[in-house]
């Protein structure tokens, strides 16, 4: 058993004994071990991008790729981890005094792009949408991520409450409309 490896087990025995930062340091030490081997920085960026450390995930995760360009599973993993990132990035616009919906929205279409199945994401695209006042498509990636992730109960609640406010302002526009054409 090479050195890698045996790091690469005490990862995992670190994982399953929820020592998720000895992990990190076990992963660090296989790929050090043994840089060239592309495995080392999938596992690692696997269980790296669970911990929520998505820099060094990212980090891993372009590694494996350079090293093993022909690897779908590397390219697609990548891929996972940079739509969490944009996702994570959206959140924190959002979470802002000042929230800014029109760049999270950016963000989240891209990361919905390269993760399609991520209900997160869309639950953030609808909030963000809905903030800006696009409430169809606020509803319509609300509908996704609730499609998606049943048990997602705050989108099942912001899509009742976007689909009122979407009918308010269709009450108010009618309301505005037919009262200048009956003057």
């Amino acid at each position: 058993m090479t050195e890698g490896e045996k790091c690469l087990r005490r990862a995992y025995e670190a994982i399953l004994a929820s020592d998720f930062e000895s992990a990190v340091d076990w992963f660090a030490q296989a790929v050090e071990a043994e840089p060239d081997n592309a495995s080392y920085y999938y596992k690692g960026s696997i269980s790296l991008a669970r911990s929520g450390k998505l820099e060094m995930a990212l980090d891993y995760a372009r590694s494996a790729v350079r090293l093993a360009p022909d690897e779908a599973d590397y390219r697609l993993h990548l891929r996972l981890v940079e739509g969490r990132k944009l996702a994570r990035q959206a959140r924190a616009l959002l979470a802002k005094p000042q929230p800014e919906p029109d760049t999270a929205i950016e963000l989240l279409r891209e990361a919905v792009v390269l993760d399609p199945l991520d209900a997160g994401a869309y639950l953030l695209l609808g909030i963000a949408c809905r903030l800006a006042g696009e409430y169809d498509r606020a509803i319509e990636a609300l509908r996704a991520a609730k499609e998606m992730n049943p048990m997602l109960a705050e989108a099942g609640r912001l899509l009742r409450e976007t689909k009122m406010d979407r009918a308010r302002r269709w009450r108010l526009i009618y309301t505005n409309h037919t009262r200048r054409k009956n003057r």
